[in-house]
């Protein structure tokens, strides 16, 4: 006899079963979105790897430009001297000079991929965006708060140092563990991980799920129904689903109510990491795949108090595979996913598994008996800077019509009787949110 579990008994039994996986393989960058690493990852090299300029302008030495330096003072407080008015020079893109400056000659400019040049006492020297910081130099005074006059560049009274300077190392050092193991990457890392000088990252390598689907009524997409057929749709979900998280799915196909059917499906399963099964797992007669995994493998729990997905379970085939069965309604079948498979396959992968609930207002009432807790399909939208869930109308477990609207799920506390409209609840944002 098994004991029905809480939503959270039932969490805490399956991440307490998990067996991470073990095996492991090298991925070039441009393979690496979507893969859970295996190991930290460390930079290569400081970032960024050499001082350089973090705008366009004229590196300078301040102490140049300073009062009894070498540098002849263009003009002091007050207003501009005559040659300053009168010249009809402008300061590049059209900035203005300050009140007093200093004028210092160019002594040549520093682009991007050169190697890091010196600056002479008492001159200037152009430079551009990302180039090396000439050695000597100790700020950069952006173009447009300089005016050029031929050779010779005109500075503000006022140059701080370090101005508009990008320092090596700034950013992170050689040797700092930028991503650590069970991170899974996305698009965005790929910039940080090439910068660090990373060409090949280690990951986990994908888990293999097998998915069936079980019973006589079913059929595939497509071809004519017959008296008393519907067609399967949970194992083309999951086998989307399991892909999105990274595992390597494979279609075990669809068998009937038919224990001997079940087994030659599953008779290699103790050499997959994941099977995930839809149908067969409640108490009726014909409800065949809780009595196939009591003879190969061993049940953990069967049945947890949600709504909907009531009947499932997960046990363990041999030392590597773990089985979930789910149940056959697709409605049920999608939130036992969420909330049971999603977790397992982010632990296996060494990821930490943490729902994501935001806060909600309700747009409707929605009464009930407590005693499980349950899951209803809404639309989440904000309006006037909050954020709203809509209650869909025909939350029946076998009915997907909503899933066309469907972009959260509120979440009902099991010893709740519902809400009212208006109430904050608790809800988890899906894909198209």
């Amino acid at each position: 006899m098994y004991r029905m579990l809480t939503l959270e008994q039932a969490q805490t039994a399956i991440l307490a079963g998990v067996r991470r996986g073990e095996r492991t393989e090298g991925v070039p960058l441009a393979r690496a979105p979507g893969r859970w690493l295996a190991a930290d990852v460390v930079s290569r090299v400081d970032y960024p790897g050499f001082d350089n300029s973090a705008m366009d302008g004229y590196a300078v030495r301040v102490a140049d430009l300073a009062d009894g330096s070498e540098a002849r003072v263009a003009h002091r407080e007050g207003s501009p001297t005559r040659s300053a008015r009168s010249s009809g020079h402008k300061t590049e893109r059209g900035g203005g000079l300050t009140a007093g400056g200093f004028r210092l000659p160019l002594s040549g400019e520093a682009r991007c991929g050169d190697a890091p040049g010196v600056l002479a006492p008492g001159t200037a020297m152009r430079i551009f965006t990302g180039a090396p910081l000439p050695a000597g130099a100790d700020t950069v005074v952006i173009q447009e708060d300089v005016k050029r006059e031929n050779d010779t560049v005109v500075f503000p009274h006022r140059v701080e140092v370090d101005q508009n300077i990008r320092r090596r190392g700034e950013d992170f050092r050689a040797g700092e563990t930028l991503y650590g193991r069970g991170r899974r990457l996305r698009d965005f890392d790929l910039a940080l991980l090439a910068a660090a000088g990373i060409a090949e990252v280690t990951v986990c390598a994908r888990p293999r799920a097998l998915v069936v689907a079980t019973g006589d009524e079913l059929v595939a997409p497509g071809v004519p129904l017959k008296p008393g057929e519907i067609y399967e749709s949970n194992r083309l979900t999951t086998l989307a689903l399991l892909e999105a998280l990274g595992a390597e799915a494979v279609d075990g196909g669809t068998a009937p109510d038919d224990p001997a059917a079940l087994r030659a499906l599953l008779r290699d399963a103790a050499d997959y990491d994941f099977i995930v099964t839809s149908g067969g797992v409640s108490v009726g007669d014909h409800d065949v795949v809780k009595q196939v995994f009591v003879e190969i493998g061993k049940i953990d729990f069967w049945k947890a108090r949600v709504k909907p997905g009531k009947p499932i379970a997960f046990g363990h085939v041999g030392n590597r595979a773990h089985f979930f069965a789910l149940p056959g309604n697709p409605v049920s079948s999608l939130v036992t996913f969420k909330l049971f498979v999603e977790p397992a396959l982010i632990a296996w992968h060494g990821g930490t598994p943490a729902a994501t609930y935001l806060s909600a207002t309700t747009t409707t009432d929605f009464h009930r008996r407590s005693g499980r807790t349950e899951f209803l399909r809404a639309r989440l939208y904000s309006e006037d800077g909050r954020l709203c869930a809509q209650p869909l109308k025909g939350q029946g477990s076998h009915m997907v019509g909503p899933l066309r609207d469907t972009n959260g799920l509120i979440r009902v506390e099991a010893d709740s009787a519902g809400f009212a409209c208006g109430e904050t609840v608790r809800v988890m944002p899906l894909d198209g949110f």
